[in-house]
């Protein structure tokens, strides 16, 4: 089945966004404002009415208010504007059970996978007519189309071209989802379509622009997969930064970084969690976008430790243009226990191997930081293996679990797994009708029996604790990847 993509793309975003909290701005000449250092501020976006009116993007506030006394100015709020944008996502989810947002430091569509979901609603005409008025009816201004591709999808959406187009060849470089230093270095080319770009050498393109225009035109026809990164309705826990200008001193992007991070300490306190994995994205000027990350062997939140461990990995790196954005991503989060210290524990002394390792992980890479695993296995030499110390600490205390469940269901039984975050933890399950969102989850354990038994099983099992307190005995068959509920500790 081919599949099929809809964009839901919210023109002017930042702009609507602002007027739905604040309805009484409507009708008033309005734009939206970033500070700058030691400037004020600046005007990054303004309504139809204030543009009229000579108000441009751009121009400093003090300016923007000279020519324009009445305008009101309301200071920009990335957060917010991903906040609602989330929400929409969550209540598109009526249309298809896979719904993302593009990936993009400051989203401003929706992207939803209708593969043969389409004929519940009367065709793909229908869907999209309902889609458009019901986001209207709710006082969104849409711009919604289908396509093959993601890339076609937002390139319709985006730029307001009808559905019917034949060819991505037509349609303008916008379309291409590039940044902006490479659309202005394309226009002052010369090169307004996309068919005037295939038409140069990819070689030379490539060695013009980078990577990025031959990765784009290849996601718009599909020849380079790109798929939705499904929205869990809890929003992810990030804290972002747009710089006035691209800066290109180390410092800046330091002082920055601690920022954030003490933003994503909020977030994860408020939450009760913590993350193993976080990610930092420097968004950069006439160039990709650099990622770098920080694997930890225990859940953590303190903004100072994890600014160690990144600080450490950003000064190994050479950033390769002026840093226009930043974002600071916790990429595997999970929730931690209120435990009571004990006198005398042991705890202090794990903490700060954990703290040792992730440090020199940090330094080394995590795969040069590694532990002894011993293994059931005949064979002397391969009685040993050495796997990253930090995967290895992270499920020490998890695959040993002594005890077991104290009731035993007769017969495993099947259940769903609905999300999972990268190292293999659950997250949600569904069992009888009843969605289970996880709160803690210990493992795996790997179960085996020898090959002397009539029917030998490879089983890994997990220990799951769900939101409302209730733990479970969960495992994977690991010869079909199906799912299985064993027990309850109860």
């Amino acid at each position: 089945m081919m599949p099929r993509v809809m964009c839901v793309y919210f023109p002017h975003w930042n702009l609507q966004r602002t007027w739905q909290q604040r309805p009484e701005l409507r009708g008033k000449p309005l734009a939206l404002t970033r500070p700058i250092a030691n400037k004020g501020s600046k005007v990054v976006a303004c309504c139809g009415l204030a543009h009229r009116q000579g108000v441009r993007s751009g121009m400093l506030h003090a300016e923007a208010i000279a020519i324009l006394p009445m305008l009101t100015c309301v200071a920009e709020d990335l957060d917010a504007d991903r906040h609602i944008l989330m929400q929409l996502a969550a209540w598109s989810q009526r249309y298809s059970p896979i719904v993302g947002l593009e990936d993009a430091l400051a989203p401003t569509c929706l992207l939803i996978d209708t593969t043969g979901g389409a004929h519940c609603f009367g065709g793909e005409e229908a869907m999209v007519q309902k889609s458009r008025e019901e986001f209207s009816e709710n006082g969104w201004t849409v711009a919604i189309a289908l396509a093959d591709t993601i890339g076609m999808a937002w390139a319709h959406a985006a730029c307001g071209v009808a559905n019917a187009t034949p060819q991505a060849a037509t349609l303008p470089v916008a379309a291409l989802r590039l940044s902006t230093a490479t659309l202005t270095m394309l226009q002052q080319l010369g090169i307004e379509r996309i068919e005037q770009l295939t038409a140069l050498p990819r070689d030379q393109v490539a060695e013009r622009f980078g990577t990025e225009v031959g990765l784009r035109l290849d996601q718009m026809t599909g020849r380079a997969a790109e798929v939705i990164a499904p929205f869990h309705a809890q929003p992810e826990a990030a804290a972002s930064w747009v710089f006035d200008e691209p800066v290109d001193r180390h410092a800046i992007v330091l002082k920055v970084l601690d920022i954030l991070l003490d933003r994503l300490q909020t977030i994860l306190e408020n939450r009760h969690c913590g993350t193993r994995l976080v990610e930092c994205v420097l968004e950069l000027d006439a160039a990709e976008a650099q990622r770098f990350e920080c694997s930890l062997t225990r859940p953590a939140r303190t903004a100072s430790y994890l600014s160690s461990l990144l600080r450490t990995r950003l000064e190994q790196m050479r950033v390769e243009a002026p840093v226009r954005a930043m974002c600071v991503r916790a990429v595997v989060v999970e929730r931690l226990a209120d435990e009571q210290p004990n006198l005398f524990d042991h705890e202090a002394n794990e903490a700060a191997l954990a703290q040792l390792l992730d440090s020199l992980a940090s330094r080394l890479g995590r795969d040069a930081v590694t532990m002894p695993h011993f293994v059931a296995d005949p064979q002397p030499e391969l009685a040993c293996r050495f796997e990253p110390a930090v995967h290895r600490l992270a499920s020490a205390g998890e695959c040993a679990i002594e005890h077991r469940p104290l009731r035993l269901f007769p017969r495993p039984i099947g259940i769903q797994v609905v999300a999972m975050v990268p190292d293999g933890r659950l997250q949600r399950f569904h069992c009888a009708g009843v969605d289970h969102a996880v709160a803690h989850c210990r493992g795996p354990e790997r179960i085996e029996t020898g090959w002397w038994r009539a029917a030998d099983i490879q089983r890994d099992y997990f220990m799951v604790e769900t939101m409302d307190g209730t733990r479970w005995w969960i495992f994977q068959r690991r010869e079909d990847g199906r799912w299985f509920l064993h027990g309850c500790f109860d």
